[in-house]
């Protein structure tokens, strides 16, 4: 038995799994700074289940590095099945945590099956990319790996988990990339997803900041008729240039259909977006546009995150002496803005320290990738490297004021049991698919 965990540890990356390593252990010590009370001189105790999630999770990267990595596409479906039913039960009957139901309780310990959908995702799209890889530069072969992403999606929304809804947009884009998609598709859907999002936000920034909205552009973009009307117009001439593009294969029409269908469809989904948008929501779009406009209220979070950051300094305040993170000023100090606390504490230096093994770990995940002996390898890694850099880069863009609050953890830092084993399952897959390459 011994000699088997031997020979196991031989085949992984010794710098790859030190960096990630490296990253809990700092989450952890983090998790413990955070929930150390400097005036009764006891600490919460965050860490202790931290340090548990981590051996629990070490366990199971150790177990899934040794399986081969193609039977989890031979029982991608199935996996996927299995996390969607947990999921939509989660959505009905969830516990309701920060007015968000997305965990499921089972008395002592909580999950958040919507951590485990990500990668159930990732799985069952890298199999049919795979599968339909000649076939996929079809604008019709889309509609199923949108259906994969698009229900998830949607019931982790009526949780309502806005973040974590979003993050599947990315992974979605990179897979259909990798998997050989047709790019000006991929950059249609970019463009769509841009419009519908740009009214939403710029009503709300304007709301909020008191300008008037009554005449001109603003007074276009209010009128939800009038953006029917509109979205509906262009949707009859793209329809009208696609059927004269089919026919005579001219590229003015194509020049004509393409834009025409998204502007508007933008347009279409920006007036369902605004509809739908809760005022939690628009809170957030307002302090990612100005936190100055509220800064007692929804913009206090990311003001405080900015302070705490710019007041460590090069070398920090050191262990246990952050003033924002110690004093109760900085919130949701061991999750969300857990980067921003390691700031503060070690100053620029930790910072960059954290920085340089996400790097390390992104940059190997695309080259196991790169390096991967087959189709499904090569999106499977590419989709969970993915995954960990947007998960990087739009939390600590959250702590430094550049991306909106959603309210996703910094993997492998932030405390939470479901991303912890998550994070550290894909890490094992990566091995994995290094291993059999190499």
């Amino acid at each position: 038995m011994f000699k088997t965990i031997k020979s196991a540890f031989q085949e992984y990356d010794v710098n790859f799994l030190f960096a990630i390593i490296a990253l809990v252990l700092i989450g952890i010590i983090t998790i413990y700074a955070t929930g150390f009370d400097p005036i009764e001189k006891v600490n919460s105790g965050l860490y202790k289940k931290q340090l548990l999630w981590f051996i629990i999770g070490a366990g199971c990267m150790f177990a899934v590095s040794r399986i081969h990595y193609r039977l989890l596409g031979d029982y991608s479906l199935y996996i996927y099945l299995i996390l969607l039913f947990f999921l939509l039960i989660t959505t009905i009957f969830g516990a309701k945590i920060r007015n968000t139901r997305a965990w499921l309780s089972f008395g002592f310990f909580t999950i958040q099956p919507s951590e485990f959908m990500k990668l159930a995702s990732i799985l069952i799209l890298s199999k049919y990319l795979e599968l339909r890889q000649f076939d996929i530069k079809r604008l019709r072969e889309l509609f199923v790996p949108f259906a994969i992403i698009g229900i998830p999606v949607l019931l982790i929304y009526l949780q309502p988990d806005f973040g974590t809804a979003m993050i599947y947009v990315p992974i979605f884009l990179t897979l259909l990339f990798l998997g050989g998609a047709d790019i000006p598709q991929l950059i249609s859907i970019v463009g769509i997803a841009a419009i519908a999002l740009f009214v939403p936000m710029m009503l709300t920034y304007l709301e909020w900041s008191g300008v008037s909205i009554s005449g001109g552009i603003f007074s276009f973009l209010k009128g939800n008729e009038l953006l029917y009307i509109i979205s509906g117009s262009l949707l009859i001439v793209s329809i009208i240039t696609f059927i004269l593009y089919f026919f005579f294969n001219s590229k003015i029409y194509r020049a004509i259909y393409i834009p025409s269908f998204i502007f508007s469809s933008g347009l279409f989904l920006s007036v369902i977006i605004q509809r739908f948008l809760k005022e939690y929501q628009k809170r957030r779009i307002l302090v990612f546009l100005n936190p100055d406009l509220d800064p007692y209220g929804s913009g206090y979070n990311v003001i405080q995150s900015k302070i705490a950051i710019g007041s460590g300094g090069i070398i920090g305040k050191g262990f246990l002496k952050g003033s924002q993170s110690q004093l109760g000023f900085l919130p949701e100090k061991s999750t969300d803005f857990i980067f921003s606390a390691i700031a503060e504490e070690w100053g620029f230096i930790g910072a960059t320290i954290v920085l340089l093994l996400f790097a390390y770990i992104i940059y190997k995940g695309f080259t196991i990738a790169l390096k991967a002996s087959d189709k499904f390898g090569m999106l499977v890694a590419g989709g969970i490297t993915c995954m960990i850099f947007f998960h990087v880069i739009i939390n600590i863009g959250m702590a430094l004021g550049i991306m909106p609050v959603t309210g996703l953890p910094l993997t492998f830092l932030s405390y939470g049991g479901s991303n912890l084993i998550m994070s550290l399952i894909s890490a094992g897959i990566l091995i994995n698919i290094n291993s059999r390459t190499r």
